[in-house]
């Protein structure tokens, strides 16, 4: 299948919005929170809006691109051969050029108020922030390949094979606010290296503080469950292929032709 297809770049356009929309207003309810109860913010204050925005942008983009917004979910699902290389590489320069755009426009609009939410804990060693990093990766990824049957076939991007899959973003919304509850207070909860690096770049001092001296975590710790989290569904259900192996979504039927389950995206 050529690249740049129509469907290709209206995919990549949706990944690109939902994750600049992701940052801004992630980092935004960081940056919100700080400026109201200075720097003693509670995690609820920014979980929620990470794990909402994760939700609402999944179902507003989730048929046209299948809601990856995170090169980490991107990864596994290419590893696991449920999207084309190619496909693969182009959402995650544009989930990344989002993830830019959306922390810039962020940074323009609060100005010095303007905070990332990442950051590193003096309680935890840099050996146990990519340990952190990992675990919530490891179950966003988990939830992704458990319960988002549609992201098999990023081709068809059907969202209305089972109630279970085209509810999916609800249990991933849920899956970030956990991880979010509890990486928080001692990563900020990076577990996507676009929203990561999209944020941090415009904060003030970043660089020469522990998270960014320790900034690997938060690529090597995320990118390593990419690896690990689609082996838990493979023990599981026996195959790297939700929706196929016995698992497959039923197709539509239309009158007078016979039902035919959906293939895994080649």
């Amino acid at each position: 299948m050529p690249a740049f297809t129509k469907a290709t770049l209206r995919a990549m356009f949706a990944e690109f919005c939902a994750t600049a929309l992701f940052v801004f207003f992630g980092a935004g309810s960081v940056s919100a929170a700080v400026a109201a109860a200075g720097p003693a913010v509670q995690p609820v204050n920014y979980a929620l809006s990470f794990g909402f925005a994760i939700t609402i942008l999944a179902f507003a983009v989730g048929d046209v691109s299948g809601a990856h917004i995170n090169p980490s979910v991107t990864l596994a699902l290419a590893i696991t051969k449920n999207i084309e290389p190619m496909r693969a590489v182009l959402y995650v320069i544009s989930q990344i050029v989002g993830g830019l755009v959306g922390g810039g426009l962020l940074r323009l609009a609060v100005g010095d108020a303007y905070r990332s939410g990442i950051g590193l804990s003096p309680l935890v060693q840099p050996g146990g922030g990519f340990l952190l990093e990992f675990m919530g990766t490891l179950i966003l990824i988990f939830v992704v390949f458990n319960v988002a049957v549609w992201t098999t076939n990023v081709a068809e991007n059907d969202f209305g094979g089972t109630v279970i899959s085209s509810l999916a973003p609800i249990p991933i919304g849920l899956a970030v606010l956990v991880a979010h509850l509890t990486l928080g207070p001692f990563t900020g909860c990076g577990i996507n290296p676009a929203r990561v690096l999209g944020a941090v770049v415009y904060e003030d001092g970043f660089w020469d503080s522990r998270a960014g001296e320790n900034f690997w975590i938060y690529w090597v710790g995320p990118f390593l469950a990419s690896f690990i989290a689609p082996l838990t569904y493979l023990v599981m259900e026996g195959t790297l292929h939700p929706g196929s192996a016995g698992h497959a979504k039923p197709a539509k039927v239309h009158a007078g032709e016979e039902s035919t389950p959906v293939q895994p995206f080649k």
